[in-house]
């Protein structure tokens, strides 16, 4: 199943590829633009968006990356801590009761 999934992730970036190449070919109108007054040199519109598209999807892969690895803390010393209590709770049990 896993295969299944792998060969699928790959076939969609590829079909995304494909479309993106496809529609900067379609959208050939050189534009130059203009970031934050810094003039960037003329490309087609399909370049520059793109560009400007796969920036996107790497900022948010980058924040949410910073998100993943926070949660994954939390849950690395949350698990420290569960040991500890069980460990604790095994150590109780075996105590014989005092009268």
């Amino acid at each position: 199943m896993k295969a299944f999934f792998r060969w699928l992730q790959i076939a969609l970036v590829v079909l995304a590829f494909i479309l993106g190449i496809w529609f900067a070919l379609e959208n050939s109108v050189v534009v130059p633009v203009t970031l934050v007054g810094l003039a960037l040199p003329s490309l087609p519109l399909g370049v520059w968006l793109l560009i400007f598209a796969a920036i996107g999807v790497l900022v948010g892969f980058i924040l949410s990356s910073l998100s993943m690895f926070r949660l994954r803390r939390q849950l690395k010393s949350r698990d420290r801590h569960l040991a500890l209590c069980e460990k604790e709770l095994t150590k109780l049990r075996t105590q014989p009761l005092r009268d």
